[in-house]
């Protein structure tokens, strides 16, 4: 065979990969080129979805995250933006849950897995669900805006 043959071989075998993962619902890429680009924003564990989680998400953020992050989620003097998609150490919400509860050695990102002077699981899971929100609601934004030459 020659090289020509071998790229397309590669090709189509990763195709086939990634299709067989997608309908295993193991992986996904986008169909068209409108859709939105989610970096990473992955719910790897299940979050709340109903509108007292998400008040309760809501309230804890703004106690808790709004001081250095901004009650937009848009990043503050001190805090990165959460509304942004993509996350140094990762935009799964599993990887979110692990930021909160135990914080960022070398930053300025404390823990707050302590439930008697942080947050409990369940609202660590209402504090990443309403970030999806603030997410959703920047790229609801960012298509907005003017484009920027």
């Amino acid at each position: 065979m020659n090289s020509l043959n071998v790229s397309w071989l590669k090709l189509l075998r990763s195709l086939l990969i990634v299709a067989a993962l997608g309908g295993l619902g193991l992986a996904s890429f986008s169909a068209t080129a409108e859709e939105d680009d989610r970096h990473g924003m992955v719910n790897d564990i299940d979050l709340p979805t109903d509108a007292a989680s998400l008040a309760i998400g809501e309230e804890r953020y703004k106690a808790r995250c709004a001081y250095c992050h901004l009650s937009s989620g848009r990043g503050g003097s001190s805090g990165v933006c959460l509304a942004c998609q993509k996350y140094k150490w990762g935009s799964k919400a599993s990887a979110i849950f692990a930021t909160i509860s135990a914080g960022r050695p070398g930053t300025k990102m404390g823990a707050f897995g302590n439930p008697e002077t942080g947050l409990t699981a369940e609202q660590t899971f209402a504090v990443i669900a309403y970030i999806r929100t603030l997410q959703e609601k920047k790229i609801a934004d960012d298509k907005l805006a003017p484009p920027q030459n």
